[in-house]
C-alpha cells in the first residue's frame, strides 16, 4: 500500500465513524475497532477497553442521543489522525450541548485490507459540560438525572464513578501553563519557556523528536493559538505556525509541569 494509499484508507476509517453515529448503525461503529480497541472519551475518565466495554459505551453514551460533529480541520501524523471538531449532542429531553473537542484516532491500517480504530482519545472538559446543561435550569437538571440513571444501569456503579474521574487533572492550571508556555515559544524566550518544563521534557513536531528547547523555538515562529482543553493530565491546543494549522498535545507530570510537547500539523 502506498503513503498516499495509506493515508486514503485511515481518513475513510474515521469519517466512517461520525457517520454511523449520524446513522445510529451500531454494528457498523463496533466494526471499526479492532479487538483490542480502547476509548477514553473523556480523557482523564475511566477508559473503555476491549469489545464489551466500548459496546456498553456505545449504548451509553450514543445509542440514547442525536450526535453531530462540526469539523473545523483534521490531519494525519504517522498512524493517528487528529480532528478538531465542536460536538453537538441532542438528547431525547430536548438539551442540546455545543462541547469544543480535539479527537485523536490512533488508528492499525493493514498492509492490505481494512483499517481499524485501536485508540480513541476524546479530549473535552467534563465539569464545562456539565456547567452548560446547568445553566439550561430544570431542563438540564432533569436531563443530568437521566443521564445519571442510564450511566449507572449500562455501566454500573464502577463505570458511574470511573465516568466522573474526567472531572479531575491539570484544569485551570495546566492551560494556565500551557499559555505561558506558548507565550514563550512565540517570543523566543527560552527560559521562561524551560521554566514551564519539567527537567529533560520530550518535544515532536510533526513525529520528529527534536532535541532541545531551542530547536522547539525555531518551529514556533508566528505561533497562535486557540481552544485550550484540559482533559486528565493532558491540555491540547488549536494551533497555527509558519508551518500551518496543527494541534498542540501537552503532558503534565504530577506536579503541573510539561514532560512531553507534540505538535502535529
Amino acid at each position: 500500500m502506498s503513503s498516499k494509499d495509506r493515508v486514503a484508507a485511515m481518513l475513510a476509517c474515521v469519517h466512517a465513524s461520525p457517520e454511523a453515529v449520524a446513522r445510529h448503525d451500531r454494528t457498523a461503529w463496533l466494526g471499526l475497532f479492532s479487538p483490542d480497541a480502547e476509548i477514553h472519551d473523556p480523557v482523564g475518565a475511566r477508559p473503555h477497553c476491549g469489545a464489551i466495554a466500548i459496546a456498553r459505551f456505545y449504548d451509553t453514551f450514543i445509542a440514547p442521543n442525536r450526535i453531530v460533529f462540526e469539523v473545523a480541520y483534521e490531519g494525519v501524523c504517522d498512524d493517528t489522525v487528529w480532528r478538531d471538531v465542536t460536538i453537538h449532542t441532542h438528547m431525547a429531553t430536548g438539551l442540546s450541548l455545543r462541547v469544543p473537542a480535539h479527537l485523536r484516532y490512533q488508528l492499525r491500517a493493514q498492509p492490505s485490507g481494512p483499517c481499524y480504530i485501536r485508540r480513541l482519545c476524546a479530549h473535552w472538559e467534563l465539569g464545562s459540560m456539565l456547567g452548560q446543561s446547568l445553566r439550561s435550569g430544570w431542563l438540564g437538571l432533569r436531563s443530568n438525572a437521566g443521564l445519571t440513571r442510564h450511566l449507572l444501569a449500562c455501566q454500573g456503579m464502577t463505570g458511574a464513578i470511573g465516568f466522573t474521574r474526567g472531572l479531575g487533572g491539570v484544569g485551570r492550571r495546566g492551560r494556565g501553563r500551557a499559555e505561558r508556555l506558548f507565550t514563550a515559544l512565540r517570543d523566543g524566550d527560552k527560559a521562561a519557556a524551560s521554566a514551564q518544563c519539567a527537567p529533560q521534557p520530550t518535544f515532536h513536531v510533526d513525529g520528529v523528536s527534536l532535541a532541545s528547547i531551542d530547536a522547539l523555538v525555531e518551529h514556533a515562529r508566528g505561533l497562535q493559538w486557540r481552544k485550550l482543553i484540559a482533559a486528565g493530565r493532558q491540555v491540547t491546543a488549536s494551533i497555527e505556525t509558519a508551518s500551518g494549522h496543527g494541534i498542540a498535545l501537552l503532558t503534565f507530570d504530577k506536579r503541573g509541569r510539561v514532560v512531553q510537547l507534540r505538535w502535529e500539523f
